[in-house]
């Protein structure tokens, strides 16, 4: 699972680099950022959450 990624597009859908996976979860989960697009054969799941793996997200300011 370490070595997905995702792409990342600044505030105004600019694209700005490829994030791991896992930062790009931790950023969605710290309301940094929104996923624009999942994997939809990929599911991150704890104890409290299931979310979809994101492919593509958006830094929100």
């Amino acid at each position: 699972m370490g070595s997905m990624s995702c792409l990342a597009l600044n505030a105004s859908f600019e694209p700005l680099t490829i994030v791991p996976t896992r930062r790009a979860i931790r950023l969605v989960l710290d309301h940094k950022a929104e996923i624009l697009e999942v994997d939809d054969k990929r599911l991150f799941r704890s104890a409290t959450k299931r979310l979809p793996c994101p492919s593509v997200i958006r830094l929100v300011s």
